[in-house]
């Protein structure tokens, strides 16, 4: 079974030095789920209402349960 995603921490600078290091956590209230990359090398973030956000970034970190 495969492990999922459950915060994921991006930045558009190098190695996250940049000011602007968003956060995104599955709470289960307002973030549902977070995908693996896809083969393109960007991240699903699915929101309540079925709001979907697709983000692909220089540098990106996300947690596993």
């Amino acid at each position: 079974m495969m492990n999922k995603i459950v915060s994921l921490e991006y930045s558009s600078g190098a190695k996250g030095l940049d000011a602007g290091i968003y956060t995104y956590e599955v709470d289960g209230k307002n973030i549902l789920k977070i995908d693996f990359p896809d083969s393109n090398g960007f991240m699903a973030v699915h929101e309540k209402d079925d709001k979907t956000v697709y983000i692909k970034a220089d540098y990106m970190k996300f947690t596993t349960e």
